[in-house]
């Protein structure tokens, strides 16, 4: 069993699950460091890609909330915790624990960084994201599931409205512009695109029936499609 960075592959060799668990005491991007080098890639991102964001006061200051965004490119899970106050918690698909740097940046993120199996309900990803909740933090989830291929809003799956219930927490839209310009599924290299940030008004998830998860779904999506500018579709939660 090897470490890196901190961190250790669980899990029998066969199986093609992929998590990882911190070490105590190693090397987990928080504190000083954290915000140093977050100061530095922000600069950095707002210079390459004009990265702006609205909206920003709708954010609780304290305590949890489940921000839910739309998913258009490998861009966004990086992009998105740049724009925000404090540093948040996210699930995303195990397939970026596996990408050069990005894997390693993913690994050294801390606890907060959650790989997701898709393809199942994924109980493990689901506790340890509650987990973040209770701890306070702000979450970032993209319901839909994985990458719209073309760009549009897809139904989004009812989890996160189950986590905001549980942990007595808001949904948060969040619309993400600009990244599948900027970064599309078939090139792997970035191009120099404006990225647009744009925060909705919190949702209240008023218990954890499927039409009250349904509701505050559609209501979020019906949020991040008009913050798009686009017209609201009422895409339903699945």
């Amino acid at each position: 069993m090897r470490a890196q960075c901190g961190f250790i592959r669980e899990g029998r060799r066969r199986r093609r699950r992929v998590s990882f668990a911190p070490i105590p005491g190693a090397c987990v991007l928080g504190g000083p460091l954290y915000r140093g080098l977050r100061f530095v890639v922000r600069a950095l991102v707002r210079t390459l890609f004009r990265l702006s964001v609205a909206g920003i006061e709708r954010l609780p200051r304290t305590g949890p909330a489940v921000l839910v965004a739309n998913h258009t490119s490998w861009l966004d899970p990086i992009v998105l915790p740049l724009a925000l106050p404090r540093k948040p918690g996210f699930l995303a698909m195990e397939e970026l624990w596996k990408m050069p740097v990005v894997g390693f940046v993913m690994r050294a993120y801390g606890h907060l960084a959650i790989p997701l199996h898709r393809g199942a309900v994924d109980a493990t990803a689901l506790r340890r994201a509650l987990g973040v909740l209770k701890e306070g933090a702000l979450l970032i989830v993209f319901p839909e599931g994985g990458i719209s291929p073309d760009g549009r809003l897809r139904p989004f799956h009812r989890g996160a409205a189950l986590l905001a219930a549980r942990a007595g927490a808001p949904l948060v839209p969040v619309a993400i512009s600009g990244t599948r310009d900027a970064l599309p599924l078939t090139r792997v290299v970035p191009r120099l695109r404006p990225i647009t940030i744009r925060i909705g008004a919190p949702i209240p998830v008023t218990g954890t029936a499927r039409e009250d998860l349904v509701r505050a779904g559609e209501e979020a999506a019906q949020q991040i499609q008009t913050l798009l500018g686009e017209t609201p579709e009422g895409a339903a939660s699945t």
